[in-house]
Parts: structure tokens; C-alpha cells; sequence
């Protein structure tokens, strides 16, 4: 008896000249079965001959999804080309794809496998669909990250500098340099800051929405910025769960029966959400009376001051998130 096809998605392992696919179906009976694979460059002329390939192998009355890594900005490109096109794309995070492959039995990694790998999450799994960032919150999310370059940056000329200075035999030349290469990072930091905040000022319910979020204590303008930017305005966000394990804020715990082991946070995740709430933590911490007790109580309790200090990043971060939601100010608690 054939067997008929309920399922067929397309895996995506893509890196930054090229990308290797798996079209995989799932049939009647819950067999997982690949049809074909191959590889395209990641170039428009790659994307229109993926799209014809495809094509071409599909079952016509049925959906097809496509499956893939966020592999830094690389699969931007092909994911907004099958977006624009109608076509469900799933963008999944490296870590869970990790643990799904550790769950198969998975131990080789190639870029074949890879795709194997996703083309078969894409058919067990009920995957969210991922949204295009908006235009601004994409910008905006460039912007930051170029800001955070250019700080990291001057922070390494500063501590040549330093260094340069207290040194036996001044090197004036190399200290005149290191001068000069700060002014000329600080005048293109104060641009780009410019241009963020002109974006964010033309933009009104943006401008509104950043106002509610920076009424929590420890909250600036720049840490609600560079969180909104990296979630898309937590667009595909349905659950404070889901988003502090994409900041990589999730606790791993590792035990196995009467052993326990430390649990700490994952830090697969976005780095960049981890870092804008570093700071903040530590002054709301310090500032807010409520918040205050909570980080005490834990600091005492763990013997560690960092595990408090990443829990007050989790309060923080779920706060930004209601009160983005709910479009309110935070009201502390009386």
C-alpha cells in the first residue's frame, strides 16, 4: 500500500557563501523520509534556483515550511526572500537545534547532517513562524550593535593608553595616536547615538512605548533600546520563559539522582540582552528598595553575589516585557 505525505519541509544549514538543504516529508504512517538534497550559493541567483528546485520536488496540494539556524545575519537573506514570497519559514536558535540533534542520537556534524537535522524538527515539531523585524527596529538594532563595536573599541585604546602612560619611557607617539584614535571613536559614537535617537524621536509610538520601559529604576534610555531592537518589539514573544531563554538568562540544572551539581544560567543566547542588563541589575539592586531585599535575600542565601545579580536581570528583563506590552509605567510597590 503507498504510503501518502501529511508533512514536507525543507532544512537549511546556511552559512556565508553558501547553504546546503534537505527537502524531507513526513508520511501517513509517521515515517520521516528525505526526497532530495543539495546545495546553492547564498546569492540571489542561488535563492531563484533553490526556489525552482523545490518547486519542482513539492507535493502541490500541500504546505511547505522551511527550517533553519540563526547563523548570524547569514540567513537573513534567504529567510526574508521565502517570507516575501508567502512561504512559512521557522528560524530556530543554535542551542535548541544542538539539543534536538543530542536527542536523535546525532554525534557527526556536517552541513548535510545539519540540514537533515532541521528538515526533521521542522516535521516533528510545532515550530513558531518567524516575522520580519519592522524597518525601524531593524535599523535600529544595526545601529546598536555598531555602537556597541565602537565602545568595546575605545575600550581597548584606553587601556593601551593607560598602559602607555605608566610605563618607564613614555612612547609619546604611540600615546598621541591612541589620543587621536579615541577623539576620532568618540565623534563617530556621538553620529551614530545621533542617528538612533533621531530614528526613535520621528517614530512616535516607539518614542512612547521606550517612555514606559524607562520608568523602572536602572533602566536608560540605552538599555531599553538595545533590548527592544534585539527582540523586534518581542514580537514572537508569547511568554516570559521563552523570552529569557533567548537572552540565554534560562538556569540549567545539572543533576542526576542523589547528585546535584551548580546550576548557572545557559548563556546560549543573545549576548547582547545579557550585557545591556548587566548594569542595571546592579543599580536597581542598589536603588530600589523592593528590588534591593530580593538581591540581598538570594546573595545571602547562594553565597554568590552573580547568581543574585542575574535574578534581578530576569526581574528586569520580564518588567521591560509587561510593561512594553501593556503600554503602562512601572508602579512600585507600596
Amino acid at each position: 500500500m503507498k504510503t501518502g505525505v501529511i508533512k514536507q519541509v525543507v532544512g537549511i544549514d546556511i552559512s556565508k557563501d553558501d547553504f546546503q538543504v534537505c527537502f524531507s516529508v513526513l508520511t501517513d504512517n509517521l515515517d520521516v523520509k528525505i526526497r532530495a538534497s543539495r546545495k546553492f550559493k547564498n546569492t540571489q541567483d542561488g535563492f531563484d534556483s533553490f526556489c525552482d528546485w523545490f518547486s519542482s520536488k513539492q507535493t502541490a496540494d500541500l504546505p511547505i515550511a522551511f527550517t533553519m539556524e540563526a547563523t548570524g545575519v547569514y540567513y537573513e537573506g534567504l529567510a526574508y526572500f521565502l517570507y516575501n514570497k508567502g512561504f512559512t519559514v521557522h528560524v530556530i536558535l543554535p542551542n535548541q537545534v544542538k539539543k534536538y540533534g543530542q536527542s536523535l542520537g546525532v554525534k557527526s556534524k556536517t552541513d548535510s547532517i545539519d540540514a537533515a537535522v532541521l528538515a526533521r524538527m521542522g516535521l516533528e515539531r510545532k515550530l513558531s513562524p518567524w516575522k520580519p523585524f519592522s524597518p525601524n527596529l531593524q535599523l535600529l538594532k544595526q545601529l546598536c550593535r555598531e555602537r556597541d563595536r565602537l565602545i568595546a573599541e575605545r575600550t581597548t585604546i584606553k587601556n593601551h593608553l593607560h598602559s602607555y602612560s605608566h610605563q618607564g619611557v613614555l612612547p609619546k607617539d604611540s600615546i598621541k595616536r591612541c589620543q587621536k584614535q579615541i577623539a576620532f571613536l568618540n565623534k563617530l559614537l556621538t553620529q551614530v547615538e545621533k542617528q538612533i535617537e533621531g530614528v526613535v524621536q520621528k517614530d512616535t509610538a516607539l518614542h512612547q512605548r521606550l517612555k514606559h520601559v524607562q520608568t523602572i529604576k536602572g533602566v536608560a534610555f540605552w538599555t531599553a533600546i538595545i533590548i527592544i531592537s534585539e527582540t523586534n518589539g518581542f514580537a514572537t514573544f508569547h511568554s516570559i520563559k521563552q523570552l529569557t531563554s533567548y537572552a540565554g538568562l534560562d538556569i540549567r540544572i545539572a543533576e542526576s539522582g542523589k547528585w546535584k551539581g551548580k546550576s548557572k544560567i545557559s548563556k546560549q543566547g543573545n549576548s547582547y540582552i545579557r550585557k545591556a542588563l548587566y548594569f542595571p541589575a546592579f543599580c536597581m539592586a542598589k536603588h530600589d528598595p523592593h528590588t534591593q531585599q530580593y538581591y540581598q535575600k538570594l546573595r545571602l542565601k547562594k553565597g554568590v553575589t552573580m547568581i543574585a545579580a542575574v535574578a534581578v536581570q530576569r526581574k528586569i528583563l520580564a518588567l521591560i516585557y509587561t510593561l512594553w506590552k501593556k503600554q503602562e509605567d512601572f508602579k512600585p510597590q507600596m
